[in-house]
């Protein structure tokens, strides 16, 4: 009888499948296609004589999706698990050194249930719209990052060519703005042209119309330096007419570029905020200090059932926020760096929030204070309790479905106004300390082994173990 099915899969091809008996003995092998004769013919072998074994994937792009589907879908009490490349690699340089080079094989991952059964989590497979939620929340993180990196380059450009340019507005990416760097980047015909007629051009350019004549005049001034600068290097024969023609399509393509991404971005964001309230009525995830438009439909999405993860210390796992430790006899060093697991996008949306609710929420600013005045860490180790701590909200509040409220550290519910006073006046890290954490950084993640941290083995990581947040009743 078959008890555990590793398979291997293939981007393109045939995906390897080997299955394992009650002893961990192979009994059978074989490939497949993700076709209906190929799913057919898993199912068949895999299923055979009333079995119904693990089933262990490889996270291979896309490839586990329909597979892991329609296997639920024709057995529903099977167990589906994806696990972690990196840790079947391990396993299988271990089982087979020097016999072949691929990292992964559809027999290691047959073993898995066999040499780490308790650590195996089984497969989440979420509703379309849930689904679709983390879908899109990526697809706009890559358009974020895609005009993010557009403006730097722009940037880099005009700090090049033409330095003073992106001072003289008070928005640099404004729509004058915007529309003086898509047409106007030659600074000589504009000198030519005048100050008033400059003052026309970026005042069509606003929204309302209205002239700024203070934020002309610096434009003005810094057209005039350009123009200085372009004729005195004129006699080199690169800044000329001919230049400022292809810079200035350079730069138009990539305002052009840039603003079709901030459309496309901002349709998906009014796209998550639909799927968002239908599918979380009451919006609680909001009523968190930090959790806001962006950061709340990921953090649905990738929680998704709540109820799926047994404690929170499960939750702190699963996002990857807790700290790597090392362990021997009765010592164990902490402050290591964060595991490798977890969704990217999950811990990027947790820093987000907590970047904001450690200055909103005593509790949290309490945590950070703690961690940079008295335990010694730097500001990203730090944010790293915050982050567990502000994930241990954001599974509570989505578990019972009730709105966060603001509490000190004595567990008294307090105002926001009260909430700021509170951290201004005793939670706020000094400036010098914040100054010697940044010294200490380059040492301390260079070189964690020589760090004196080792503790006492009772003394439990804090952020592996984030209390229970206060809510309303």
């Amino acid at each position: 009888m078959v008890k555990s099915v590793g398979i291997d899969l293939a981007g393109t091809g045939e995906h390897k499948v080997r299955c394992l008996d009650e002893r961990a003995q192979l009994c059978d092998g074989f490939g497949f296609q993700t076709t209906l004769d190929g799913l057919a013919k898993l199912e068949e072998r895999v299923f055979s004589d009333g079995s119904n074994p693990v089933i262990i994937f490889e996270p291979t792009g896309l490839a586990w999706v329909l597979i892991a589907v329609y296997l639920r879908a024709r057995h529903p009490d099977c167990r589906l698990v994806r696990v972690q490349s990196h840790k079947v690699a391990t396993l299988r340089k271990y089982l087979c050194r020097s016999s072949k080079s691929d990292r992964i094989d559809a027999l290691t991952l047959a073993k898995m249930p066999f040499i780490d059964s308790e650590r195996l989590e089984e497969l989440y497979l979420p509703p379309a719209k849930i689904y679709a939620i983390q879908r899109l929340a990526r697809q706009r993180k890559r358009l974020e990052s895609e005009i993010a990196a557009r403006k730097k380059r722009i940037g880099s450009i005009l700090d090049g060519y033409l330095p003073g340019f992106r001072e003289a507005f008070a928005n640099p990416w404004s729509p004058q703005a915007r529309a003086f760097l898509s047409t106007h980047l030659n600074p000589l015909p504009t000198i030519r042209e005048g100050e008033n007629a400059l003052n026309t051009f970026l005042a069509k350019a606003k929204p309302r119309g209205k002239r700024d004549k203070a934020e002309c005049h610096r434009v003005y001034l810094s057209c005039q330096n350009a123009a200085v600068l372009c004729e005195l290097s004129s006699l080199a024969g690169v800044v000329n007419d001919d230049f400022f023609a292809y810079l200035q399509e350079e730069i138009a393509r990539e305002i052009r570029l840039m603003e079709f991404a901030e459309t496309e971005s901002e349709a998906i964001a009014q796209q998550l905020e639909r799927l968002y309230e239908e599918l979380h009525t009451s919006d609680n995830l909001r009523t968190i200090p930090g959790v806001g438009q962006h950061t709340a439909p990921i953090f649905l999405a990738t929680v998704g059932d709540p109820l799926r993860f047994r404690s929170q210390s499960a939750f702190a796992n699963y996002t990857g926020v807790v700290p790597a430790a090392r362990q021997s006899s009765n010592t164990e060093a902490k402050g290591l760096r964060m595991t490798k697991a977890g969704p990217a996008i999950m811990k990027w949306a947790l820093y987000q929030a907590s970047q904001i609710g450690r200055r909103c929420d005593p509790q949290l600013a309490w945590v950070y204070y703690r961690q940079m005045v008295y335990h010694g860490k730097n500001h990203k180790q730090a944010m790293g309790a915050v982050m567990s701590h502000m994930g241990a909200r954001i599974l509570t509040v989505l578990r019972e479905d009730r709105p966060y409220e603001l509490r000190d550290t004595d567990g008294k519910p307090i105002s926001g106004e009260e909430a700021w006073k509170l951290i201004l006046s005793n939670y706020k890290v000094p400036e010098e300390i914040k100054r010697e954490r940044r010294r200490k950084t380059t040492s301390a993640t260079l070189k964690p082994r020589t760090r004196n941290r080792e503790m006492a083995a009772h003394r439990t990581n804090e952020a592996a173990t984030a209390p229970q947040p206060a809510v309303v009743l």
